[in-house]
């Protein structure tokens, strides 16, 4: 694999200097200025290491290197200037995250050994978080299986709420996609340390007592303290464990946390969370989104104005080019857009879930023992 650089200065006498010395060893790409690079960054990225100079007018390196960061938080930042002053070196480290800091005039060998440094740089930060994100979506993927077993209800919900959480999460630029979809996925792993006697009423007819429920709505608090021994999943843990939050302070863990303090992606679940059991309680979107609408207090105002954009706009809605088809030709990668029932009316699949090869042979096998509606409809396109 080739992995490619991108050098930002405001000169292109020395921009084209570099170019030519070093585009013989090196993947190498030029912008002229701030803007330019950020435009390269998003149109050709993502870059292995970004190279910017320090003086240059309207948008300086630091600022460049700060951009690239949130961009690409895996491209290697090297900061190159004429300016030797230490503060200077201070603002490149502590604000841009710099790896490097090289002062002009720098010989092209030296540079080339600074960009081949911070390549391997690169590969090291990559293949870590490849590593540690694999080791723990098989962490993950164990508990979810557990919580199948105990409540699959719970557990084909939590799946909806994963698929949920990536367009909202962009949509409020919550850049920490992969924590708030492991959350989603685990929302109700606490229900593992219920009794199996409270568990198995949860789906009944015949209602909790005050005791039951007061064990089901601690059961985040239990469902953070498990997630907590694994490592690296602390914020996940958090998310969890506010996830029954109210932005107004209402609701578990009963304690002063409230507002802004709420951890951001458990504002985000919270309201994913309690939007999916209003649509699935009342059998609407429209009305789940009214009833949301008439508790705003329990709710960070962005993450509510983001969700009804997302799924409750008229223009959302249409964006969904919606197909009935029959359960022959339900495909890996598809959307459901309407729950998938037995012939009794009881829901095996909810509306939102992305159909993976298990979710087909489970289907294929509840059609032979139980029979299921069709058409099925799904999101196509």
């Amino acid at each position: 694999m080739a992995y490619k650089t991108l050098l930002v200065d405001d000169d292109e006498n020395v921009l084209q200097g570099y170019y030519r010395t070093l585009r013989k060893i090196l993947n190498l790409e030029v912008a002229l200025g701030g803007p330019q690079a950020l435009q390269a960054l998003e149109e050709h990225g993502p870059f292995a290491v970004i190279v910017a100079d320090m003086g240059m007018p309207g948008m300086s390196g630091i600022e460049v290197l700060q951009e690239a960061r949130r961009l690409s938080p895996d491209t290697t930042r090297i900061m190159l200037t004429g300016y030797s002053d230490q503060k200077t070196a201070v603002d490149a480290v502590n604000e841009g995250r710099v790896f490097r800091f090289l002062s002009k005039p720098c010989p092209p060998e030296t540079l080339a050994a600074v960009i081949e440094a911070g390549i391997r740089q690169h590969q090291l930060v990559v293949a870590e978080r490849e590593l540690l994100q694999q080791t723990l979506m098989g962490s993950i993927q164990v508990l979810s299986e557990l919580l199948t077993g105990l409540d699959p209800d719970a557990s084909r919900q939590s799946q909806v709420l994963r698929e949920r959480a990536r367009p909202l999460a962009r949509a409020l630029g919550f850049e920490d996609e992969w924590t708030l979809e492991a959350a989603a996925l685990l929302a109700f792993i606490g229900r593992l340390a219920l009794p199996p006697e409270v568990l198995g009423r949860l789906h009944s007819p015949t209602a909790i007592g005050p005791r039951e429920q007061q064990m089901l709505d601690r059961a985040p608090e239990a469902g953070a303290r498990l997630l907590q021994r694994i490592p690296r999943m602390e914020g996940v843990a958090e998310i969890i464990r506010y996830q029954s939050k109210g932005f107004d302070g209402s609701g578990f863990p009963v304690d002063e946390v409230a507002g802004d303090n709420i951890p951001f992606g458990a504002r985000i679940l919270k309201a994913l969370k309690d939007f999916t059991e209003l649509e699935l309680t009342r059998h609407s979107r429209a009305v789940a989104l009214e009833e949301l609408s008439l508790h705003r207090a329990a709710y960070d105002p962005k993450v509510l104005e983001a969700l009804f954009r997302e799924f409750g706009s008229p223009e959302a809605q249409l964006s969904l080019q919606e197909r009935s088809i029959s359960l022959a030709e339900l495909k890996e990668g598809m959307v459901l857009l309407r729950d998938i029932r037995t012939d009794q009316g009881r829901v095996v699949l909810m509306a939102g879930q992305r159909l993976g090869l298990g979710h087909l042979q489970l289907l294929r096998n509840l059609a032979d023992l139980l029979g299921l509606q069709e058409p099925i409809y799904v999101q196509e396109g």
